[in-house]
């Protein structure tokens, strides 16, 4: 799997050529980046959400961003983000923040 920029924040995930779902990467003050509306195909298993996670993440980390945002909207995700290393920030806003530490 690969992540190809479409246009400005848009990115679509590719497998084999083929899109499996898309989102929207915004750039924030300070160097960070928020992503936003990620959707991919129905067929996409539980445990490949959590790979497509792990590309998002070098991705951002590969094009300098010094951290990524990401609002959640479900416990299921609150959990996932949780496993990949993300920090809650914010309890209201459901606001998760992975920071990136560029050696």
């Amino acid at each position: 799997m690969y992540i190809e920029q479409v246009e400005g924040e848009l990115y679509q995930l590719k497998k084999e050529g083929q899109s499996i779902g898309s989102f929207r990467l915004i750039q924030l003050a300070g160097g960070a980046g928020k992503l936003e509306q990620l959707q991919v195909k129905d067929h996409i298993s539980p445990g490949r959400i959590l790979e497509l996670f792990e590309i998002i993440q070098s991705y951002v980390e590969e094009t300098g961003f010094s951290e990524l945002h990401v609002e959640s909207h479900s416990d299921t995700l609150d959990f996932l983000l949780q496993h990949q290393q993300f920090k809650r920030k914010d309890v209201e806003k459901r606001l998760w923040i992975y920071e990136i530490n560029h050696n």
